[in-house]
């Protein structure tokens, strides 16, 4: 049923989903949780925690919310684990977005269509990233860019995420710090 909306039973959260490949994303990034401000690091305390762009409800409205590695993965450190996504989805693992890049022929050029805005497109906004539970950056200005966690770790201090900018058509992946606030696009079990 990919193509479909699907409602997020846990909040009545309704997200666009698209069929890309063999593969079944959200169409928006994950925005389930309980603002919190972006000051804060996000605990290990049973409150699933999300950061919200301008510590603005209305920053999640827009980007979904943004997560500690950690948190993301439900404190549960295995590749392709559920993680926060919704029953019967996933965070995708390294593996699975290297599908969805080689679907669009070549990770330097999959940029233009994730970035794509189109009716039943991936359609990535470029929302920044929470730096350390510090610094918002790379909302606007010269560049402006968006990272995606992925359920892959890269020892124990970072995981490896994706990062989409306004200047080119790649998609880079780089090992980040956990401690940064990131967005996820859930993939279909």
């Amino acid at each position: 049923l990919c193509g479909i909306p699907m409602t997020d039973l846990r909040d009545n959260r309704s997200y666009p989903t698209i069929l890309i490949g063999s593969q079944c994303w959200l169409a928006k990034n994950l925005n389930y949780g309980t603002m919190i401000s972006s000051a804060s690091t996000q605990d290990d305390n049973c409150v699933v925690e999300k950061y919200c762009p301008g510590d603005m409800a209305s920053g999640c409205a827009t980007f979904g919310g943004f997560y500690q590695w950690d948190e993301l993965m439900a404190f549960d450190a295995s590749p392709g684990a559920q993680g926060l996504c919704p029953p019967g989805w996933h965070v995708p693992a390294v593996a699975e977005w290297l599908t969805l890049l080689n679907y669009y022929g070549q990770q330097s050029q999959a940029g233009l269509s994730l970035k794509a805005p189109a009716p039943g497109g991936f359609n990535a906004l470029l929302s920044g990233i929470l730096y350390q539970n510090n610094t918002w950056a790379l909302l606007s200005g010269g560049v402006s860019a968006t990272f995606f966690w992925t359920s892959t770790a890269s020892g124990a201090l970072q995981a490896v995420s994706h990062g989409l900018n306004n200047l080119n058509a790649s998609v880079s992946d780089y090992p980040a710090n956990r401690g940064n606030g990131m967005a996820v696009r859930c993939l279909h079990d």
